[in-house]
């Protein structure tokens, strides 16, 4: 590959991962807002892929305008776990016959009803003892159970989610399986696969992943912005076990970020395949792609 080309020339479609590529918390990474505003320019496709289970489209519209002053991103270009586990779901369940036992946060459930899908699970609960569960009596209409990051998840909700698979079969979602969370810039807390790791274990069964890095997620994507060509298009993130693997998983180019999760010093840790690329920030894709910024 030349040296003096850009990604800006190489592809049509931009697959970018917000947290750790656009901002940090309620901060703007320097150079995000000035990149997305040249692929714009540029026209080309750029389709917003989070793994974020705890905010709704809408709110992401929100901290695009508030945080990187653009008021101009589609809600239809703006994809993650809950939107992508409702086109699913609307596709495959009776709604007037079947329950969906959700362990997640509001936004996640406000998903689902704007896409017309109905749950149950949301918040607290009182805490069932042991022996209570013996009596306890297991709506057979409960077909899908979904586990993403909940502050209240507990002993009870895990008990519940496992009778609903266990007894009725219901079919075990995990929207994303983020093992952590970055919470500062030195800090990070085990994510959603920490309320899922359980379930499985007990279960001895895998759920279906939703989000990234499956490819099921690419998949639905693609159903809702049509076939892309994939030599035409790269994933840019910065979390190597769910944007690149991503990526590798979907046969399309990679780009490492670091300015999130993944620091200089991680890379030479990863082993087997390497991200395509290595950049300094999401406002590198319009410079010259010296050695240095290519694996």
């Amino acid at each position: 590959m030349s040296s003096r080309r850009k990604l800006l020339d190489l592809f049509e479609t931009f697959l970018i991962d917000c947290d750790g590529v656009l901002w940090r918390g309620d901060k703007a990474i320097e150079g995000a807002s000035r990149a997305v505003q040249v692929l714009q320019a540029h026209n080309k496709q750029v389709i917003f892929v989070s793994n974020n289970c705890t905010k709704t489209v809408d709110m992401f519209q929100h901290k695009f305008k508030t945080i990187l002053n653009i008021d101009n991103i589609p809600s239809e270009n703006i994809f993650m776990p809950a939107v992508s586990t409702a086109i699913y779901l609307k596709n495959k369940m009776n709604i007037n016959t079947e329950k969906v036992f959700l362990i997640a946060q509001d936004a996640f459930k406000t998903t689902l009803e704007e896409h017309g899908i109905p749950s149950f699970g949301l918040g607290p609960v009182g805490i069932k003892q042991v022996h209570e569960w013996g009596d306890f009596e297991v709506d057979k209409s409960v077909k899908y159970v979904i586990v993403t990051y909940d502050p209240y998840y507990c002993h009870t909700k895990l008990t519940e989610a496992y009778l609903y698979i266990k007894e009725n079969k219901a079919e075990f979602i995990a929207p994303d399986c983020d093992n952590f969370f970055a919470v500062s810039s030195t800090r990070k807390v085990p994510g959603s696969l920490s309320m899922q790791a359980g379930l499985s274990a007990v279960l001895e069964e895998k759920p279906r992943i939703m989000g990234k890095p499956d490819p099921l997620f690419f998949e639905l994507i693609q159903k809702e912005h049509g076939e892309m060509n994939l030599s035409k298009t790269i994933m840019i993130g910065d979390n190597y076990n769910t944007d690149i693997k991503f990526g590798f998983n979907c046969g399309i180019s990679t780009a490492l970020v670091l300015t999130g999760n993944t620091k200089p010093e991680d890379i030479a840790s990863f082993g087997g395949k390497q991200p395509d690329f290595v950049l300094g920030g999401l406002g590198d894709i319009n410079d010259d792609l010296e050695n240095k910024f290519h694996v």
